[in-house]
């Protein structure tokens, strides 16, 4: 229920790029949308905090979905408009794959990232007297950590599980804000390249 705010504007997004497209051209569109998901980051980069209420978050995915809705419709239909029908299934495999090693990449890439800044930052702020084993969870995800931290608390060490559970929670922000920092930051312009410059949809007898 939280992400309906992304969902329902990826598709008026979707809908309104399309027709945009039409009007203002592939072009303008999607370099739109690539900006507007280029802000969504560093939006969220600069204002990460573990207090943020969810109207707030909401108002970013709102972003987020009108971004990626511009950018995604129109780069398909020029894709998609720019073969025969015979070759439908050529272009939308085309289409699929470059969605899928574009996000495969990204995941590597900036997760990579995430991961090692977490790991990084956890170490450094954590207790000292947080035994061994406990660290070693509280590195896994945040909610782990979380775990971990009220476990230390149920064993009559309360400062200790506040002192981990701070500190995991500033070692997953920093990781999110270097995260969004490089998605917003990394070239977008192979997909707008790729959907403008897709030569006039040729006619399929529609």
């Amino acid at each position: 229920m939280r992400l309906l705010p992304v969902a329902l504007a990826v598709g008026a997004g979707s809908v309104a790029g399309t027709q945009l497209a039409v009007r203002a051209g592939t072009k303008l569109v999607v370099t739109t949308g690539l900006v507007a998901m280029a802000g969504f980051y560093g939006w969220v980069a600069a204002t990460t905090s573990a207090t943020l209420s969810y109207s707030f978050i909401a108002a970013q995915m709102v972003v987020y979905g009108l971004g990626l809705g511009l950018t995604l419709a129109p780069a398909t239909e020029s894709i998609m408009g720019a073969i025969s029908r015979a070759k439908a299934g050529v272009g939308s495999a085309v289409n699929d794959s470059t969605r899928l090693v574009g996000g495969t990449l990204g995941v590597a890439v900036i997760g990579s990232a995430y991961a090692s800044i977490y790991g990084s930052r956890l170490t450094a702020t954590m207790p000292v007297a947080v035994p061994g084993r406990v660290a070693a969870i509280a590195h896994q995800p945040l909610g782990a950590a979380y775990t971990a931290a009220g476990k230390l608390a149920a064993l009559g060490h309360p400062g200790l599980g506040q002192g981990l559970l701070q500190a995991s929670i500033h070692a997953f922000l920093r990781g999110l804000t270097v995260g969004c920092l490089l998605a917003g930051g990394l070239p977008r312009w192979g997909l707008s390249w790729q959907s403008c410059s897709c030569p006039p949809s040729q006619p399929t007898g529609r």
